[in-house]
């Protein structure tokens, strides 16, 4: 499941494509050839096979997810920035209650959960941080 507040960025990555600089950022050259095909301009969008297996949803952040099920993982990069820590905290339990037990939440490279919520045990991965639900 994919989700975002905007509309606009929705119909955007339902199309899927992408430019090169986007692809050569840790999508190895086999992967870029399995999953992807050339749409002309130097671009190349995801296969129908894949995009298929993707349910896309407006979603604000701030409300229920109570109704999408349960996650063993979510990315939510480079988005909390933007929030103030009380929301970052409502957020991330919010995060907490969609995921199951030993689930993951991948954040963005400059974001943190230090004092923002105890549910969560940090892991080093090379070369980042990712969060596991306790």
């Amino acid at each position: 499941m994919a989700t975002d507040i905007s509309n606009t960025m929705l119909d955007m990555c339902k199309h899927a494509e992408y430019d090169a600089l986007a692809l050569a950022r840790g999508l190895s050259a086999e992967r870029r050839k399995k999953f992807f095909k050339d749409s002309g301009n130097g671009m190349a969008q995801v296969i129908d096979p894949i995009k298929k297996q993707v349910n896309f949803r407006h979603l604000n952040l701030l409300d229920s997810y109570a109704l999408m099920g349960k996650f063993d993982i979510i990315f939510c990069r480079n988005v909390l920035i933007y929030f103030a820590p009380e929301v970052k905290a409502k957020i991330i339990a919010q995060f907490s209650q969609a995921l199951n037990p030993k689930g993951y939440l991948l954040l963005g490279a400059s974001e943190s959960m230090s004092g923002l919520s105890n549910d969560f045990d940090m892991v080093r991965c090379n070369p980042g941080i990712i969060y596991q639900k306790k």
